[in-house]
C-alpha cells in the first residue's frame, strides 16, 4: 500500500477511487503486522506534536473507516439482492469485515492507548490491561449480530450495540465491554469467571443465561437472569466494585444511573429479550418507553408534539411490520396522528434518520 495514499485518506482528502482502494486494502490485506505498522507510524508521525488529541482522533478514523465500509458493504448487497436487504443474513458479511478492520486497527489502538492511559487513568489502565489484544464487533441499526467469543460462549448483540472482548481470555477472566444491549449464553468455567462491564455496572458469571440492557443514552441498566446465577456489581472509584445483588433465575434487576439504587422485579415471560428472536414486545409500557424503543427498532428520531400522549400506555408486539405499520396500528387504537419526514443528506454523504412527529388526534 502506498504510504502517500494512506496519508492522503488520514487527511480526508481521497478521491472516491483512492478511497475504494484504501478500503480494499484495509479489507483483503493478507499481512495484518505489516498494514498495522504502516498505519501506526503514519498516524503517529502526523500528530507526534499532541498525543492526547492523536488518541482521540484516532478513534474517530476508526469509526470513520467502520462507517464507510458499512456504506459500500450495503450497495454491494442491495445490488446482489436486487434492492431486498435481508437483515439477518447482512450481518454475516457485515461481522466478517469488521473484525478484518478490528484486528488491523485496535491493536495500534490498544499499544497506543496503554501508554496514555497509565499517565492520565491509572484505575482504567488495569481494564485495559485486562482485555489484552481486543476485537469490537458493531451491530449495525437494522441488524442482530451473533458473536462466537474464544471460550464458546454466544453473544446476541442488538441493534446499534457494540461488544468489545479479548481475542484470546488468557489470564483469571474473561472480561468484555457492553454498549447497548446484548443476551449472554456463558460456557460454564468456575474457575474464571464471565464478567460484563456495561457503564456503572459488572455482571460476574461463570456459566449461565442472562441479558443486560445498557445503551448509554439511558438512564438505567437492566439486567434479566434466564437461568444460573450472577452477581451484579457496581464500579467505583479506582476501579473497585461492590456487590450490589446477588441475582437468581427469573430476577430482573433495574439500575438507576443518577440514584444509583435498584429495583428487582420477577420475569414472567420473554418481553425483556424477545428482540433476539426478531419481536418487539410491550407490556403495558408507558408512551415514553414506548417511543424509546420503537425509534431504537427502527432507527428513527420520535417526537411528541402533544403531552397528552404520554398519559397513554401500550401493550403490543410487533414482529414483521414496518414502521407505517406500526404507526398506522397506533393510531386505530389511540387517538394519535403522525408523519414521517424523508431523510436528508448531509455533507458526508450519510442520511439523516426519518424522523416521526406524533401529534394528538381529536
Amino acid at each position: 500500500m502506498d504510504k502517500k495514499l494512506l496519508e492522503k485518506y488520514l487527511n480526508n482528502n481521497c478521491s472516491e477511487e483512492e478511497l475504494e482502494v484504501v478500503l480494499n486494502w484495509l479489507i483483503n490485506s493478507g499481512s495484518i503486522t505489516d498494514s498495522t505498522n504502516l498505519l501506526y507510524s503514519l498516524w503517529d508521525e502526523i500528530h507526534k506534536e499532541d498525543v492526547i488529541s492523536s488518541a482521540a482522533d484516532f478513534e474517530k478514523i476508526l469509526h470513520k473507516i467502520h462507517h464507510e465500509i458499512n456504506i459500500r458493504d450495503s450497495k454491494l448487497l442491495l445490488g446482489e439482492a436486487d434492492n431486498n436487504l435481508i437483515r439477518y443474513n447482512r450481518k454475516k458479511h457485515f461481522l466478517r469485515i469488521i473484525r478484518n478492520v478490528a484486528a488491523i486497527l485496535f491493536l495500534p489502538v490498544f499499544g497506543f492507548g496503554l501508554s496514555m492511559l497509565y499517565k492520565y487513568q491509572a484505575s482504567h489502565n488495569s481494564y485495559v490491561a485486562a482485555l489484552g489484544t481486543t476485537n469490537q464487533v458493531f451491530s449495525s441499526a437494522d441488524a442482530i449480530t451473533k458473536i462466537n467469543l474464544p471460550d464458546s460462549s454466544v453473544v446476541l448483540l442488538n441493534r446499534n450495540s457494540s461488544l468489545r472482548y479479548s481475542s484470546d481470555f488468557t489470564g483469571d477472566q474473561r472480561l468484555v465491554e457492553l454498549k447497548g444491549e446484548g443476551f449472554f449464553k456463558v460456557a460454564s468455567n468456575p474457575k474464571k469467571p464471565f464478567i460484563v462491564n456495561a457503564d456503572k455496572i459488572q455482571v460476574v458469571a461463570y456459566g449461565t443465561t442472562f441479558n443486560v440492557m445498557a445503551y448509554p443514552e439511558e438512564n438505567k441498566i437492566e439486567t434479566s437472569l434466564i437461568n444460573g446465577e450472577v452477581d451484579l456489581r457496581e464500579i467505583e472509584q479506582l476501579g473497585k466494585t461492590k456487590i450490589l445483588y446477588k441475582m437468581n433465575p427469573s430476577d430482573l434487576v433495574v439500575y438507576d444511573k443518577t440514584s444509583k439504587n435498584i429495583i428487582r422485579r420477577t420475569i414472567k415471560d420473554d418481553r425483556y429479550f424477545s428482540w433476539k428472536d426478531g419481536k418487539l414486545a410491550l407490556t403495558a409500557e408507558p408512551m415514553t418507553e414506548v417511543i424509546k424503543k420503537i425509534s431504537r427498532w427502527f432507527n428513527v428520531d420520535i417526537c411528541i408534539s402533544d403531552p397528552r400522549l404520554n398519559d397513554l400506555t401500550l401493550t403490543a408486539t410487533f414482529v414483521n411490520e414496518t414502521l407505517p405499520e406500526v404507526l398506522e396500528l397506533l393510531s386505530l387504537v389511540y387517538p394519535i396522528g403522525y408523519t414521517i419526514s424523508d431523510r436528508e443528506a448531509v455533507g458526508d454523504g450519510t442520511f439523516t434518520k426519518r424522523k416521526v412527529f406524533l401529534y394528538y388526534k381529536t
